[in-house]
Formats: structure tokens, C-alpha cells, sequence
């Protein structure tokens, strides 16, 4: 399902979106919007997994106990 809603831009906005279509990275205004709300859902994504991982390095907890085993490994020293 889709909601279709109004906004007011100011021209340095519009003229970004407009940019993002004349550059090729979007095919119209409406995409060149969507675009943005996709990176601004990342970059949500991401700072939550960011406070996770910080809450578990401040408690000590092994963050990627996957990779544990990987430091146990021996190697060769690197130049």
C-alpha cells in the first residue's frame, strides 16, 4: 500500500532533488525522494546496530563470537 502526501520544498531542495534526475541516479522527483527515505532507513538501521554493539563492548561482552576462534588461530608474523 502507498500514501501519497503533500510537502512544501524549498528551492535548495527542490533543486537537489532535481540534480539527482539530471545526474541519472533517479528517474523522476518522486523517486529521487524515495531514494532518500531508503538511505535515511540505513542510516537508521545502521546507528541502531551501532548502540548495540557499543552496549556490548562497554559490558565486555564478546561482540563476534564467531570470530573468536579466528584469534586462537596461530599465523605468521606480517611484516
Amino acid at each position: 500500500m502507498s500514501t501519497q502526501i503533500a510537502i512544501r520544498l524549498a528551492d535548495h531542495e527542490l533543486a537537489a532533488l532535481d540534480k539527482e534526475v539530471a545526474e541519472g541516479r533517479a528517474a523522476n522527483r518522486a523517486e529521487a525522494v524515495r531514494r532518500s527515505i531508503a538511505y535515511l532507513e540505513r542510516t537508521q538501521r545502521y546507528r541502531k546496530d551501532e548502540e548495540i554493539l557499543l552496549d556490548l563492548a562497554r559490558r565486555g561482552d564478546i561482540v563476534y563470537p564467531d570470530l573468536e576462534l579466528i584469534l586462537d588461530l596461530p599465523h605468521g608474523d606480517i611484516d
